[in-house]
């Protein structure tokens, strides 16, 4: 939808004063710069009815799934917080991070479904939801990769359910270089955004676009990698077992 979008030749024509951008308020300056934007395709035909309906089932079931696999992450880490003591045992410290991430999570995912009401007609509000949404997705993969569960999972043998916390660690591990990608992602986003502004062509206007959407893509191919934790939560989840399939085989398409 949005690379369709995004070589489209019906384009809204930019606003006049786009030409003194240098000169605007923020709000006017980010005026000029959405055409480019997902935001802008979801207000084309259909999209954000349809958005708000697929939107509310994913976020529902996303919601759902986290609060599986975290609960079944923090059964594990307990048993293993409870064979050392002191603030400074890793599984103690991965328990905060993983109440950080969940609250993250919780904000995020009800937070994404506030852009349909709150679009770019009402762009004040759109613009705070969107921040608020970027911010806790942010948050949460930073504090979900960065929690020490290697070091965690390293306390004790290789014994039940000593062997099953080593599993989530090393898939883990494997999440960290995604981090660092979504990261460097949200410092890419402005820099094309500078350069969009600096060379106001269509090409570094396309540019921008599709940082922006990669941004966005990248979060829910983090959640997607989460799909092995998800069916290793779900053996222990007092969830009908159809539920389960369909619930993570959902995220995992996404």
């Amino acid at each position: 939808m949005y690379l369709e979008y995004l070589w489209a030749a019906d384009w809204p024509e930019l606003p006049a004063h786009c030409e003194y951008r240098s000169t605007l308020a923020w709000l006017d300056l980010a005026d000029c710069f959405h055409r480019y934007t997902f935001s802008h395709a979801m207000l084309r035909g259909q999209n954000l009815t349809i958005f708000a309906f697929v939107g509310a089932l994913v976020a529902a079931c996303l919601t759902m799934v986290e609060h599986q696999r975290v609960r079944r992450l923090t059964s594990l880490l307990k048993l293993h917080a409870v064979k050392a003591s002191g603030a400074e045992d890793p599984a103690q410290q991965c328990l905060k991070y993983l109440s950080v991430y969940s609250r993250l999570m919780d904000l995020a995912f009800p937070g994404v479904l506030l852009l349909v009401p709150f679009n770019l007609e009402r762009p004040v509000m759109h613009y705070g939801c969107t921040l608020l949404v970027v911010s806790a997705m942010v948050g949460g993969v930073v504090a979900y990769a960065t929690m020490p569960l290697a070091a965690a999972a390293g306390l004790s043998d290789q014994e039940e359910p000593t062997k099953e916390l080593h599993d989530w660690a090393k898939r883990h591990q494997s999440l960290k270089w995604k981090a660092g990608v979504i990261i460097a992602l949200h410092f890419v986003l402005p820099a094309t955004a500078a350069v969009h502004h600096f060379a106001w062509l269509d090409a570094t206007g396309r540019l921008f676009g599709l940082c922006e959407v990669s941004a966005i893509l990248s979060y829910q191919i983090f959640l997607a990698t989460f799909v092995a934790d998800d069916f290793a939560a779900s053996k222990f989840a007092p969830m009908p077992s159809p539920t389960r399939k369909v619930a993570a085989s959902l995220i995992a398409g996404l």
